[in-house]
């Protein structure tokens, strides 16, 4: 099996999209067809024995354009911008020889037959693509927008006014060039995102091999960099393979993702993740393709190119999600279905009782329900495309709509409002010893361990700047301490019980202040030499700095229940809520068990639906089940495309409120377009039964409620 995308033109609305995924699927072979009439693109799921040639020539045979996707972006959008300015100079050469014709008309000294042979062509020209489409839909049993329009032409002209004729089709096609122009913004907001990978990079290889072996001749090659057996070459980023060295300098945007060998910067990854502030990156750190490198220099080991690049991959996400119709959307092109014939029925009852063709053609202009249509994937393409460049992937319109409509959300505790990994919180002496020196005593002794504790207290030990010697003897107990020397300095760290069984006593204030970290949920251990305490460190899970924010965010959004949903101790769990202001709290749940815990509370709220927010992981099955299951973190990792309906690129709570207010508003900005565009319609077909509205000026006006819900559409490109 493999995928072909292809370029579809010629499409105005949902119906032109079906006709044509009809006309791919009907080929042998073609298991799937996905068309998308914003994006003007096809995705077909084929076997290998069928051709782009076949593709292409059963779309042709359907009366659309359809031409090969070139796979580089920048060429794409090359492409796109040749065939737009193509078809502006067509419509412009209809519009100056319909102009011409009308004028050399009103002209005494020019034969009559000179100026309407002039009208006629531009008529036929205008006309063609229209009326093919039409017959091609009667064809298939179908009646759509063409098919109205395509009536009106033929009528206008069977009476005598081919200006009105060449007029109304003329004003269609120009219409239609503008709300290409419009929806070809808001492709171009997500395109933006790909072309941010930088067309050169600057690679490390042997000098032995020569250069024409990996570059053309025309590519720099540049002096060796520290490494005498290396050359830095200059080469097209789509040549970089995956285990190259590529070399990132400041200024300069990063063409592959992979892993810091070498060097410190401050990268900007507000294309990827959508976080506001560079992000220091140094050895051993994962970078992402496209993100800029605003000071230092990195060398860093290719681990995805091309195709398989995070930023590649976002891309890819958001044109599937584009082709999952909402609910509402789904319903919409079912009413459409029923208004077409409605509308012919209705301009037929108005030939009958006025006897006027020109209101009942008039009627057959404004009463193609395109605004009505385009309305909702507009805006579900709009939203989904200012959501990706702030690091928020939303999988289908249909998931957007259940966003806005949430009223419970469920947070996982570990790894979600917390940081998931334990930091020293707390430190008290009970000597003479400073906190540096209470630090490094536990740090050598604990230098073994692997115990999670050990581990925080290595950090606490690196963040002071601490050079920690290894122990010249180590005995870990598991789930009380550890013992070990240094030198002739016998440390122990571990737990109270632990130090009982070592023969070294606490004093009541040390009693007093573990009980009390103890009453919080933190582990504390001692610290203690040669039998003498020293101190106590306080290790905790610390919650997220964005944590408290994110959760009054929600609350001011109106979100009516916020849970937290954790395996923890109750205690642990109630104070870190007390702390968020989190509503509600479920401790002590077993992984397995969270899954029914969400669909209790799916089950006890009112209509609307529940979030589960987790690590896109461990949390799989109670993400699948939620009605809106939101994965954080998933830069460079699958997760996005399996566990989560909502994918965030960085570990960033606030995208959470942020997803939720930009549903809403696309949901608002959705209703707001059919609510006009249903009055609008309703008001011009009532104008045109009337005979207060003309052809021509129904044509403008047709055209006008589309580009106007398209353009109301586009406000949620600047969301904030």
């Amino acid at each position: 099996m493999k995928t072909i995308k292809l370029g579809i033109g010629g499409m105005s609305c949902a119906g032109c999209a079906r006709t044509v995924e009809q006309a791919l699927a009907s080929i042998p072979g073609v298991t799937k067809a996905n068309v998308d009439v914003l994006a003007r693109t096809a995705s077909v799921a084929a076997s290998d024995d069928v051709t782009e040639e076949a593709l292409m020539a059963s779309v042709r045979a359907a009366g659309y354009s359809a031409r090969r996707l070139a796979s580089q972006p920048h060429v794409r959008e090359a492409e796109e911008r040749k065939a737009a300015q193509s078809a502006l100079l067509k419509t412009g050469g209809i519009g100056a020889l319909l102009l011409a014709g009308w004028i050399l008309g009103s002209v005494s000294s020019v034969p009559k037959t000179v100026s309407l042979a002039m009208v006629i062509t531009a008529l036929v020209l205008a006309a063609f693509p229209i009326l093919w489409r039409a017959i091609k839909a009667l064809f298939a049993r179908k009646l759509d927008a063409d098919v109205l329009v395509g009536i009106a032409v033929i009528a206008a002209a069977s009476v005598g006014e081919f200006i009105a004729a060449g007029e109304v089709a003329f004003i269609m096609l120009l219409g239609a060039q503008l709300e290409e122009y419009t929806t070809r913004r808001a492709r171009k907001s997500l395109g933006s995102l790909l072309s941010l990978v930088p067309a050169t990079a600057h690679v490390r290889r042997p000098a032995s091999v020569p250069q024409d072996a990996c570059a053309s001749p025309d590519k720099s090659v540049r002096a060796p960099l520290d490494d005498q057996n290396e050359m830095e070459q200059e080469i097209p980023a789509a040549e970089v393979r995956v285990g190259d060295i590529v070399v990132v300098r400041a200024g300069e945007r990063i063409p592959v993702d992979g892993l810091v060998r070498q060097g410190t910067a401050s990268v900007n990854q507000a294309p990827v993740t959508g976080e506001s502030m560079p992000v220091e990156k140094s050895t051993g750190d994962e970078v992402f393709v496209g993100t800029l490198n605003e000071s230092g220099a990195l060398i860093i080991e290719a681990t995805r190119v091309g195709e398989d690049t995070t930023l590649a991959r976002i891309a890819q996400l958001v044109e599937a999600a584009q082709q999952n119709e909402a609910p509402i959307q789904r319903t919409l092109d079912r009413l459409a279905g029923w208004l077409v014939p409605v509308m012919l029925t209705l301009a037929a009852l108005v030939f009958v009782f006025t006897h006027d063709i020109a209101r009942a053609i008039t009627v057959l202009i404004v009463a193609c329900p395109c605004a009505l249509i385009l309305a909702t994937p507009t805006a579900v393409m709009a939203a989904i495309a200012r959501a990706a460049r702030a690091g928020v992937l939303i999988k289908g319109g249909q998931f957007l709509e259940a966003t806005a409509r949430l009223h419970t959300i469920v947070f996982d505790k570990t790894g979600t409002l917390t940081y998931g990994e334990p930091e020293v919180a707390d430190l008290r002496r009970f000597c003479d010893h400073s906190d540096a020196e209470l630090v490094e005593m536990a740090a050598v002794a604990e230098k073994m361990s692997t115990h999670p504790v050990a581990r925080a207290i290595m950090r606490k030990a690196q963040s002071l700047g601490l050079k920690t010697a290894d122990p010249t003897s180590f005995e870990a107990h598991h789930g009380r301490g550890v013992v070990a020397r240094r030198g002739e300095q016998r440390l122990v760290v571990g737990q109270k019980r632990w130090m009982s069984e070592q023969d070294i006593h606490l004093s009541e204030s040390v009693d007093e202040h573990m009980d009390e970290h103890h009453g919080e949920g933190h582990t504390t251990v001692v610290v203690a030499h040669d039998g003498k305490v020293c101190g106590t460190i306080c290790v905790a899970d610390t919650v997220r700095a964005s944590a408290k924010e994110a959760i009054g965010d929600l609350h001011e959004l109106g979100i009516e229940r916020i849970v937290m949903l954790t395996g923890d101790n109750r205690r642990v769990a109630l104070d870190i809520a007390g702390k968020l202001g989190i509503d509600e709290v479920k401790a002590e749940v077993l992984p397995e068990q969270k899954a029914e815990q969400i669909e209790s509370l799916k089950r006890s709220g009112r209509a609307g639906g529940v979030a589960m927010v987790g690590d896109g992981i461990n949390d799989a099955p109670a993400l699948a089940v939620a009605d809106v299951g939101v994965a954080m973190g998933v830069s460079g990792t699958d997760v996005a495309h399996e566990a989560a309906d909502i994918a965030l690129m960085a570990d960033d709570l606030s995208k959470i409120a942020f997803s939720v207010g930009l549903s809403r508003q696309a949901l608002r900005v959705i209703k707001q377009g059919l609510l006009f565009a249903l009055v609008y319609n309703v008001t011009m077909v009532t104008l045109a039964s009337s005979g207060h509205l003309h052809m021509i000026g129904g044509a403008i006006a047709h055209q006008f409620s589309s580009v106007l819900v398209i353009l109301n559409a586009m406000r949620l490109l600047r969301y904030r």
